[in-house]
């Protein structure tokens, strides 16, 4: 891959592990764990289960993670999983993962995202509620009911985004300071639920039971995979730590510790949240709960601690957004620095730092997502896509370790290669319960990858022909 030239202004390497473990955690706790738990218990009626899916989707994120750590070792570049694939299998699959990350997975989420916490402001100031929209038109695309919508939700959350692409067009060392403050209150108040809920004496241990099925029927199998999807949802975003690589202070260290440590941390606070919900709400009651955090709090602390917690779901809401929007650009970034993509887009500012055409574009992008309904609905377009491309970088370890049998590794994937082919075992069933259960979904995130070679083949033709 080539390195942009010395004259032009570079990244700056500005984050220690500290902000490392803040970036990883603090994008993968956004709103999932104080919602997603209530949609397992309505697909699994027994906490053993559901704890069973939490363990499961949490090791399969550590192994993915485990994976990574050699690989960001290894390469300690900015753009993660592209400079992985790009070397492995080829620029164009790190390409495509590139514009897969970039233009649905982060731009899709950051709209979500910040939709979302203008939702939960709402709670404090109803009149910017999604019911008080000012324009909405329906339509249908795919067989799927699409609607555009105006209204001060939509408003406030580009506003939202207009600030977090600010903070981090300020540079990476800005970016990650804020992913400090907005990581530990989330934490904080996560944390604080779970001890709420243990102590407060409003809560039973006879909530655990029955803590297993009497009988484990095919039903339960498919249940199971579904309750899996929600609970990878949740700790989604254990790959986006890597894409700030190349600015990572001593980058083969820090970089792996990061991934280590806020993987044990988050697996760790999902478990412990998940039997504090339990203690509290039984799990037939748990199951009709769309915010069930708020209403655990609102159980053992009343309705101060239920405002509580809804401000710690907005401080989880915002910083995930400037997650997004701190290491989404990077992968794009990557793939213009290698000639793969716009040129514009590998620019660096002069002052700050920042790759901020990415940066700026990717906010502006995500600012119009969230005049559609749809941005929930094209995330599950690419889940099948993203799934696909984790398992490739997975396998990046391997092809690696092969095309670069002398490279440096000052740390090496546990239980490599055993840990690695479970990782990439179980994403391929996910890939294929997906194509099998969700066809459709699937197909069209294929049809939205394909539809980014003729600009692949575009700029590189251009960069070649120089």
């Amino acid at each position: 891959m080539e390195q942009q030239p010395s004259s032009q202004p570079q990244l700056l390497r500005a984050l220690g592990l500290r902000e490392g473990i803040a970036i990883h955690m603090g994008v993968i706790i956004g709103s999932g764990i104080f919602i997603v738990p209530a949609t397992i218990a309505g697909h699994l009626h027994a906490m053993g289960p559901i704890m069973l899916v939490w363990i499961v989707a949490g090791m399969l994120t550590l192994f993915g993670a485990l994976t990574l750590a050699e690989l960001s070792a290894v390469l300690p570049q900015a753009g993660g999983p592209y400079v992985y694939l790009s070397h492995s299998f080829g620029r164009l699959w790190g390409f495509l993962f590139s514009w897969n990350d970039y233009f649905i997975n982060k731009s899709g989420s950051a709209a979500a995202i910040a939709v979302a916490f203008i939702t939960f402001l709402a709670y404090f100031i109803p009149e910017i509620g999604p019911e008080h929209a000012f324009y909405k038109h329906h339509w249908t695309l795919f067989g799927k009911d699409m609607e555009f919508t105006i209204g001060w939700v939509q408003i406030f959350a580009m506003a939202t985004i207009a600030l977090v692409t600010y903070i981090n067009v300020r540079g990476v060392k800005f970016g990650g300071w804020v992913m400090n403050i907005f990581t530990s209150a989330k934490v904080i108040a996560l944390v604080g639920l779970i001890l709420a809920a243990f102590f407060s004496g409003k809560g039973s241990a006879s909530n655990f039971l029955p803590w297993w099925p009497e009988n484990w029927e095919s039903g339960m199998t498919a249940a199971f995979g579904l309750a899996m999807i929600s609970a990878l949802w949740a700790y989604d975003g254990w790959i986006d730590v890597t894409l700030t690589a190349g600015e990572f202070k001593n980058p083969s260290r820090n970089v792996p510790m990061s991934l280590f440590i806020g993987t044990i941390a988050v697996i760790v606070l999902y478990l412990s949240a998940n039997l504090a919900y339990a203690y509290v709400i039984p799990i037939n009651a748990m199951q009709g709960s769309p915010r069930i955090a708020a209403d655990v709090a609102k159980t053992v602390l009343g309705p101060v601690g239920a405002s509580l917690v809804i401000v710690g779901i907005m401080c989880s809401a915002f910083g995930t957004t400037n997650g997004m929007l701190l290491g989404g650009p990077r992968s794009l970034y990557a793939a213009s620095a290698d000639g793969a993509f716009a040129k514009s887009f590998g620019k660096v500012h002069p002052q700050y730092r920042s790759p901020y055409i990415a940066i700026i574009a990717m906010g502006v992008w995500s600012a119009l997502l969230t005049l559609s309904g749809t941005y929930e609905q094209i995330i599950s377009y690419v889940v099948f896509g993203s799934w696909g491309f984790y398992a490739m970088t997975a396998l990046s370890v391997i092809v690696l370790r092969r095309k670069m049998p002398n490279a440096e590794r000052p740390y090496k994937a546990w239980g490599y290669p055993y840990a690695t082919l479970l990782f990439v075992a179980i994403a391929g069933w996910f890939i294929y319960n997906t194509l099998v259960e969700d066809t459709r979904n699937a197909v069209i995130g294929i049809v939205l990858l394909v539809a980014s070679l003729p600009f692949y083949y575009y700029w590189t033709k251009q960069k070649d022909s120089k």
